[in-house]
């Protein structure tokens, strides 16, 4: 039996405080939430917490996705986005100020600096974040040249000539951030990282078309000029909202490039190890997104279409299920081939 709209929202609410209360700093790290009277040295939640919650405020999706990864990883991939929050924050962009863009272009060296720093096992700063990446490098290796390409990619303001131009700043953006993601699971392979790639360019076009509305208002717009001069608008049009038939042609445009991506990455995670499947658990959001945009014909400024579904929690549920039984299967039939062998012998 189908559940009603009413019950799938009260499921999904149920869920979201479930993975949002307080145990949850049990689960990331083996310790309960910190209270205001702890010391530093009595636990080392003082600098997991305030990550935690930066990614929460700022980047929901993405700490769902990082709650419901397995319990080893979860400490090293809230590092990992509470980092890469920090850095968004930062980014120089084109409708910054010329002294908001120096200031932002100091905090991202200064960050290139941190990075530095914590490859060269000296910790300079005592910020959580800082602590915490630190941690996280020496536990994982990280790729360097991962962590430094999220940086550049921020130092200077994006301009769009094209859809590749935008799957080019993806690539250092949110699939650099999908491979890290991959090495703290675990793995560094070709496959892995090619998923992951197709699942980073998704979500920068993702972020492209939520961007117009914010950047509309701001007297700005990213969207490519090939792509605007194919449908017959101008940057004017959308910074004044006119002509949203045509606008609604651009944000199809974007959308099916999404789309074609979505399903590659898709289909990569066939032949990927369950665990590695964690990595993907962003792809269920940005398909929600996509059908919703969709579901109201690609209207970017109907404010419907920017909503979070309330079944978000839920369906993000359901995908780690599916992939913690992929990994149980996985794990009985290499069992059953070793008893197998044994058996022989």
């Amino acid at each position: 039996m189908l559940c009603s709209r009413h019950n799938l929202q009260k499921v999904s609410r149920l869920l979201s405080r479930h993975i949002s209360d307080g145990d949850l700093y049990k689960k990331l790290s083996g310790s309960r939430k910190p209270q205001e009277s702890d010391s530093p040295k009595k636990t080392s939640l003082n600098t997991l917490a305030p990550c935690l919650d930066l990614i929460k405020q700022h980047d929901y999706e993405h700490y769902l996705c990082v709650c419901l990864a397995p319990l080893g990883t979860r400490r090293g991939l809230t590092a990992l986005r509470a980092f890469n929050v920090e850095l968004s924050r930062s980014a120089v962009t084109p409708y910054s100020s010329a002294s908001d863009k120096e200031v932002n272009r100091l905090k991202l060296l200064w960050w290139r600096d941190v990075v530095e720093d914590l490859y060269q096992n000296r910790v300079t700063h005592n910020s959580p974040v800082v602590l915490e990446l630190g941690a996280l490098i020496r536990r994982h290796s990280l790729n360097k040249g991962f962590l430094m390409k999220l940086i550049e990619a921020r130092l200077n303001p994006v301009t769009y000539n094209s859809l590749q131009d935008v799957e080019q700043n993806s690539e250092n953006t949110h699939s650099a951030l999908n491979f890290l993601t991959m090495e703290v699971l675990g793995y560094k392979t070709v496959e892995t990282d090619h998923a992951a790639s197709h699942l980073g360019r998704c979500e920068g076009h993702i972020s492209l078309i939520r961007s117009i509305p914010l950047l509309a208002s701001r007297g700005a717009c990213l969207v490519p000029s090939t792509t605007l001069a194919r449908t017959g608008v101008s940057q004017s049009d959308i910074v004044r909202g006119k002509h949203r038939e045509k606008i609604r042609d651009v944000v199809h445009d974007i959308a099916s490039s999404a789309h074609l991506h979505a399903e590659h990455c898709e289909e990569l995670s066939v032949g990927l190890p369950p665990k590695a499947l964690y990595g993907l658990l962003p792809l269920t959001p940005a398909k929600l997104f996509l059908k919703r945009l969709q579901k109201y014909d690609f209207d970017i400024f109907n404010e419907r279409t920017l909503v979070r579904p309330p079944s978000l929690p839920f369906a993000l549920m359901k995908e780690s299920v599916k992939v913690d039984m992929k990994a149980r299967i996985r794990r009985f039939q290499l069992t059953k081939d070793i008893m197998k062998k044994s058996g022989r012998q």
